[in-house]
């Protein structure tokens, strides 16, 4: 188990329906004069291994033909940084990317659009100690934290801060699979994860239990009613040029995810066979845990620079150095 902790560590922090680009089946799809007239082109579509693939699989499974001139190869990436190269060299055309990594890029000049929130917030704080409750229960106490400047790190920080907390110590010396690894072997008491490194801690150890979610406390100091994890991007020319085509992928994306939902076993069962980082029995388990959505972006987007400002305010070079404009969310297109 220990193994399979490591090899998910950098997985998992690099994560309403999608109106903009309709619902219509591929082979439904008829192409603009302009756009059938295109040449033939195989789009690459990333997706990082772990809870931020889960939506996907079915994609990775069936590979539907996207138009008559279009098709995609799908690919897991095992980390966000080999993700990142991939985007700046051109390899990949469309991706799904942590909220703050997709901010980044755009902001670094990549001619990426956000078309929409594919997983909202997914981090817990677990607890060995059955008197854990709520946050203000943590004072005296240290609670791990995975990954230090990440969005679970800024969560616990800015809602400390705001209600005003004291004597909660934040520590980061364990990396993230130890951390699960440390809170199943009992050798750490409290530790804030995503998935699936819940999961695989509440299944490793019985006496483990979520204390809080921090989706609630945000949404209390906020007023936001979740925090995005991960977004979908689109090459902005494939949006432009392809938009028939990229329809086509939206719309099939969003019923793979809706198809995971209702079926966390059997998309299990693919995630492990396409390789996606998860064994089946923890991907089905996690699936119901994971907050998989299809949002539209600019619907989003309130949510999205939420997130974004902690973001801004604790580090802004990991978005960028500012929240991104109005461009970087893809404008709905008539389906």
């Amino acid at each position: 188990m220990k193994r399979c902790f490591v090899i998910l560590a950098c997985l998992a922090l690099g994560t309403s329906a999608l109106t903009a680009f309709g619902d219509k089946a591929p082979s439904q799809t008829l192409l603009p004069e302009t756009e059938a007239s295109l040449p033939r082109r195989q789009i690459q579509v990333g997706a990082l291994k772990g809870p931020t693939g889960l939506g996907m699989i079915y994609l990775f499974e069936e590979q539907p033909l996207l138009a008559a001139n279009t098709s995609a190869v799908y690919q897991a990436v095992a980390a966000a940084d080999i993700m990142t190269a991939k985007l700046l060299s051109g390899e990949l055309d469309v991706a799904v990317l942590p909220v703050n990594l997709a901010a980044k890029l755009y902001n670094s000049g990549l001619d990426y659009q956000a078309v929409a929130v594919v997983g909202n917030g997914m981090v817990q704080v677990l607890t060995l100690d059955p008197a854990i409750g709520s946050l203000a229960d943590l004072a005296g106490k240290t609670v791990y934290v995975a990954g230090q400047s990440a969005t679970p790190d800024f969560l616990m920080r800015s809602l400390i801060r705001h209600y005003a907390l004291e004597g909660i110590n934040l520590s980061y010396q364990l990396p993230i699979p130890e951390i699960a690894a440390s809170l199943v072997a009992g050798r750490i008491e409290h530790a804030v994860l995503p998935e699936p490194f819940v999961t695989m801690a509440l299944n490793g150890n019985p006496s483990l239990r979520v204390a809080f979610d921090l989706g609630r406390l945000w949404t209390e100091f906020s007023g936001m009613a979740d925090y995005p994890m991960s977004v979908l991007v689109i090459r902005r020319s494939l949006l432009t040029e392809r938009p028939a085509a990229m329809q086509a992928l939206v719309a099939a994306y969003r019923r793979s995810i809706e198809r995971a939902r209702a079926n966390p076993a059997e998309a299990g069962a693919l995630v492990q066979k396409h390789e996606l980082g998860l064994t089946a029995a923890v991907a089905s388990a996690a699936i119901p845990r994971s907050q998989l959505v299809f949002i539209d972006a600019q619907a989003a987007r309130p949510q999205i620079e939420s997130l974004l400002r902690l973001f801004l305010e604790a580090a802004p070079a990991s978005i960028g150095g500012a929240l991104p404009n109005d461009g970087f969310y893809a404008p709905p297109a008539t389906p």
